[in-house]
């Protein structure tokens, strides 16, 4: 064979590589054509398919032309409509308008989201069409680059239309300010619309009228006292009692402006024997269909609206304006397709914490990141408000925490399985290890719950309609079954052991009728002793975050240098941790929200009209 020179070489590699490349792109074009002939291979006209949301199927009618999603129509959903019809028919428009499934699922309807997102697949399949041609990556929009639309001019902007953020609406517009609100879903609500409404407050009226005996020094006590028990690690002046006691002090005025002015309707909890159940003021709703604490959100809604402010849904604000001399000035915003400019001398940050974002959480507190996929908080609560503030200089709490009021097994049908009547009684918690860890009767144990890497719910078969409902979720990360306490353990991947000697003992002291180990209530407190025995896998629900910025008492936001950043306030979860260590209190989260949002919308309105 010849020697060739290197520029031989070199055009022949080239030759080949360019021969390579002509071969693979008409490879390639006719890998297009034979995709794009799947595509055109779809067979006009309307499917109707369904897929099960949360409360059951969900029919959905999808008319496709050859290459094309033209329209989508929900012919049939039990689904709450507060909760899930706006979102869906967000994502209905965007479906169709971007011809792709993958869109965000939106504020707390995942489940049903997901079901019409399966519906239209199912349907596009039927037609003959290949599903990735609507499933790709929506490509992420910078807000900056969208065209400049509107500009408005306000007293002051709140961000945010949940509860907080509405209550210093409604405050601003008391004191004689021009209010706009910017909320990022399709409707107000964030996670307070998602909420059972109860508001812890003390002498009130409607708790005087009832005989309760709920004075504020009492719940300041219960509260304070009850955050000893928080897990270590948060600073050691958390809570702040001063902060505490007089948010409980003014709490009682915070419910008379809920009812005279916004025209909520509570009723004391006279159920509640002791602890903080008897401050809890239950809503009165007309709507059993939907979360009480829906209504209230809407309550608030209507008030803002009847005085005058406006409420601009579907605008997601990102970035806070400032002037030179860093005063804020005002909030950029944008709806997907426009960017806005909303001028202000007030802003109020209150859209609500980070429970939603995973990295947000798992930065902060990572021992809640595994809970975050079924977080309870609306999944608008991405942290928005926290991001623009740290861009204008807002200085972030040290010590963030995760708030959590209840926990739930895998499925939402095993609850009442797992639990009777009176809540533990029949029923106990232990660890991966088997042992337990926690007073279960106390009002919350989420806290406790994270520290564990498993946490399970023992149960036996005393019930046989509940056992046979908790056999037909049987699997390894869901419900185990043993006949034995160790055969049980060894199935939970716990000591076997240790589950043996804890229901063994649990056993003993129901008979004696004392917990010798937690304490708990004997009415709460029961043997194990029907085999077979069940461990249900629980996880606490995380309802929202105790963290957002260091703020003043009456909610102005600090800078890293501790000075008052001129034009900027917070409210709800992102100005609540100086009350609470790391122990959530039940219905306090609504209170904090309503007053700080009150105090904020009054000392931002008066900060902008003395300008």
């Amino acid at each position: 064979m010849p020697n060739r020179s290197l520029p031989a070489v070199r055009l022949l590699c080239a030759a080949v590589m360019l021969a390579a490349a002509a071969m693979t792109s008409a490879a390639q074009a006719s890998a297009d054509a034979q995709d794009a002939s799947n595509v055109l291979k779809m067979k006009p006209g309307a499917y109707v398919e369904s897929a099960i949301g949360w409360n059951g199927p969900i029919e959905v009618k999808t008319t496709v032309s050859d290459n094309r999603i033209d329209s989508i129509e929900i012919l049939k959903s039990d689904e709450v409509p507060y909760i899930a019809d706006e979102p869906m028919k967000a994502i209905i428009q965007k479906v169709v308008s971007e011809q792709n499934l993958s869109v965000d699922v939106v504020t707390g309807a995942s489940r049903s989201s997901e079901a019409l997102l399966r519906a239209v697949g199912q349907a596009v399949q039927a037609a003959g069409g290949d599903l990735k041609f609507f499933t790709h990556e929506p490509v992420p929009i910078d807000p900056a680059t969208l065209p400049e639309g509107e500009e408005a001019q306000a007293d002051v902007v709140v961000v945010g239309g949940g509860a907080s953020g509405l209550a210093a609406a409604a405050a601003a517009l008391e004191s004689g300010a021009r209010v706009i609100v910017l909320e990022k879903a399709p409707h107000t609500g964030g996670s307070a619309a998602l909420s059972a409404g109860i508001v812890t407050a003390a002498s009130t009226d409607i708790q005087k009228a009832s005989g309760l005996p709920a004075d504020s020094a009492g719940l300041a006590k219960l509260w304070l006292e009850d955050q000893k028990r928080s897990v270590k690690g948060a600073p050691a002046n958390l809570p702040d009692a001063a902060q505490v006691e007089a948010l409980v002090k003014q709490s009682a005025e915070t419910v008379d402006w809920l009812t005279k002015k916004v025209g909520m309707q509570f009723s004391a909890n006279a159920a509640a024997a002791d602890g903080i159940g008897a401050y809890q003021l239950l809503p009165i709703s007309s709507d059993a269909s939907r979360p009480a604490g829906a209504e209230e959100v809407e309550k608030l809604e209507q008030y803002v609206k009847k005085l005058g402010g406006i409420i601009r849904t579907a605008t997601p604000a990102w970035k806070i304006l400032t002037t030179d001399d860093g005063r804020v000035s005002g909030v950029a915003a944008a709806d997907g397709k426009n960017r806005f400019t909303f001028h202000a001398k007030s802003v109020v940050l209150a859209s609500g914490g980070f429970a939603a974002d995973l990295m947000k959480v798992t930065s902060r507190q990572p021992r809640w990141a595994v809970y975050v996929e079924r977080a309870g908080a609306a999944k608008t609560s991405t942290g928005d408000g926290l991001t623009m503030g740290l861009q204008v200089g807002a200085k972030e709490v040290s010590d963030s925490w995760l708030m959590g009021t209840q926990f739930a097994p895998a499925y939402p049908e095993m609850t009442a399985a797992m639990l009777g009547e009176r809540g533990f009684a029949g029923a106990t918690l232990v660890n991966e290890k088997g042992l337990r860890f926690v007073k279960e009767d106390l009002p919350n144990i989420t806290s406790e719950m994270s520290q564990q890497l498993d946490v399970w719910l023992i149960t036996d078969s005393k019930d046989p309609e509940k056992a046979k409902t908790l056999r037909n979720y049987l699997g390894f990360d869901t419900v185990v079954h043993g006949n034995t306490p160790e055969e049980l353990g060894r199935r939970m991947g716990a000591r076997a052991d240790n589950v043996k000697q804890t229901i063994e003992k649990l056993n003993a002291d129901a008979a004696a009728g004392k917990d010798t180990a937690f304490d708990r209530d004997p009415i709460n407190f029961t043997s194990l002793t029907q085999a077979p025995y069940f461990a249900v896998k629980v996880r606490p629900v995380i309802s929202g975050t105790i963290g957002g910025f260091v703020v003043t008492p009456d909610f102005q936001v600090l800078d890293n240098a501790l000075k008052p950043i001129q034009g900027l306030w917070a409210a709800g979860e992102l100005a609540n941790r100086a009350f609470y260590n790391r122990v959530y209190e039940p219905g306090t989260s609504l209170l904090i929200a309503y007053a700080s949002g009150r105090a904020a919308g009054t000392s931002a309105a008066k900060a902008a009209l003395s300008k």
